[in-house]
């Protein structure tokens, strides 16, 4: 019975990829505005489904596959891919930060870093736009390719996420800047008390993080969980809830450029951004019912099978192939 439920939902997700990838295939040659942006409306519901089962953000599957499939600029996907990153972080953000789970305190540590250098990684891919045309875009698309391969052999390889870390050490930076915090936990039935660590370490990696998810359009999360969780040893939820409020707060800044320079065009950004949001509230509910942590392993096809288009595009822009 339990090898025919996963079989079944192995169909539906299959299915639902299948229809996406119609959909985004089309999009790009619909001519009639209203058409355009329902058919991208769906295929977002969709990404966004799909997105909540693996336990990704939507727009780790959304900048690759629009940028891979079709021939929309990728400036402007790029763009859209951080307005949906902001906009489903900033719905996720109020319960966590009522309910104690998001740390304030490391928040506000993680939010300069982070925030300032998605700042630089939008105005780089202004810079990139307006001064190395087709060659640029060809880089771009080259070096995200790479990085979407990369992320797929972390979903791959990663070590495993500790729920509840044990810190046997606290740093005399880390102990400074007094990032320790309780929160309830209802499994548990009481509250816990966590400390964190190397706090050094880890401004360094959303330096990173900021910086790529700025110059990408990625959202940020399949990286910044495991540097609240692996690195600085939050307890996993702690760092998930860190991980969304802090992606509305750096994205948020780091659209401005996009805006300024042209990149937020309402016919592709909103219906997207709806879309994407709906897909999360849908795939929340069904992940309740499914065990789908097997997608994990069709997202990995999705990052690789998208990796490589973005690759070979890339390189004929470049004027290798």
């Amino acid at each position: 019975m339990e090898g025919f439920r996963m079989g079944r939902a192995g169909l539906i997700v299959g299915l639902t990829v299948l229809i996406m990838s119609i959909g985004v295939a089309s999009a790009q040659e619909l001519t009639n505005p209203a058409i355009f942006a329902g058919t991208l409306f769906v295929v977002c519901t969709l990404i966004g489904i799909v997105a909540v089962l693996a336990g990704v953000g939507g727009g780790v599957i959304f900048t690759p596959v629009m940028m891979g499939f079709t021939n929309i600029d990728s400036y402007i996907i790029r763009a859209t891919g951080l307005t949906v990153a902001m906009g489903g972080a900033l719905v996720a953000a109020r319960p966590f930060l009522r309910r104690g789970l998001a740390n304030i305190k490391m928040l506000l540590f993680a939010a300069v870093p982070y925030t300032v250098f998605a700042v630089i990684g939008a105005l780089l891919a202004g810079y990139v736009k307006a001064t190395m045309g087709t060659f640029g875009e060809g880089v771009i698309r080259f070096a995200l390719g790479i990085l979407v391969i990369f992320i797929g052999l972390v979903f791959i390889f990663a070590g495993k996420r500790i729920e509840y870390p044990e810190v046997k050490h606290v740093d005399s930076f880390t102990e400074r800047l007094g990032l320790a915090m309780a929160y309830w936990e209802e499994s548990l039935g009481r509250v816990v008390d966590y400390k964190v660590t190397r706090a050094w370490l880890a401004m360094l990696c959303f330096c990173g993080v900021g910086l790529i998810s700025g110059l990408f359009g990625l959202g940020a999360g399949w990286a910044m969980v495991p540097v609240f969780n692996l690195i600085m040893l939050a307890p996993l939820k702690v760092s998930a809830a860190c991980s969304k409020v802090l992606i509305g707060i750096g994205d948020t800044a780091a659209v401005w450029p996009y805006m300024i320079g042209g990149g937020i065009v309402p016919l592709f950004t909103i219906p997207s951004l709806i879309g994407l949001i709906l897909g999360t509230l849908i795939g929340a509910k069904i992940m309740l019912k499914v065990k789908a942590g097997f997608v994990r392993w069709l997202i990995i096809a999705i990052m690789f099978a998208s990796g490589i288009r973005l690759i070979l595009k890339g390189l004929g822009m470049m004027g290798v192939m």
